[in-house]
């Protein structure tokens, strides 16, 4: 090389500087869509406001639902304690009334014979004859259960529902 530049090479480096300065001047104008960024955003503000009243929905049926199964079991849970307690009371007048027992000594030590019942069956079934609250807070248990059924975990679904409703909320205001 003689040390001269030619012409093409001149046009060359002038093509490649505009096009690079093309490029750098439109650096995330260029939409092929031709949806603007204020309609996307737009759009998406409407989706997440729609999420928003849809999880807020969700989660006030969530909640109310929640609040009739603590009533229902609630009562539910007291009647059992009522009958119960109605049980041991009959069992206690037909030991009166059949004469197995006459004096109030004889009632009260037969009173705790319903009670030895559950006890033994305690024992059987778990192990351990020390503690009575197993057995009562194992029939809480299980009618607990029997209550809410496959709404057993509602607390964390209304959580979950709270955490969308904010990561929305965080979306939507944004």
């Amino acid at each position: 090389m003689n040390g001269k530049i030619g012409w093409k090479t001149v046009l060359a480096i002038v093509i490649f500087v505009v096009i690079v300065f093309l490029f750098i001047s439109s650096l995330g104008q260029y939409n092929p869509t031709g949806i603007t960024k204020s309609e996307e955003f737009k759009d998406e503000r409407e989706e997440a406001e729609r999420k928003h009243q849809w999880f807020t929905e969700v989660l006030k049926n969530q909640k109310k639902l929640k609040t009739d199964l603590q009533f229902k079991f609630k009562w539910i849970y007291a009647l059992v304690r009522v009958f119960v307690l109605l049980v041991w009371m009959a069992f206690i007048y037909s030991m009166y009334t059949f004469g197995i027992t006459t004096g109030i000594l004889g009632l009260f030590a037969l009173s705790s014979l319903p009670l030895w019942f559950v006890i033994v069956a305690n024992f059987f079934v778990t192990g351990t004859y020390r503690d009575l609250k197993d057995f009562i807070r194992v029939t809480e248990i299980k009618l607990e259960n029997w209550v809410y059924g496959r709404y057993i975990d509602i607390d964390a679904r209304i959580a979950s529902t709270q955490e969308q409703i904010k990561s929305v909320e965080l979306f939507r205001d944004n």
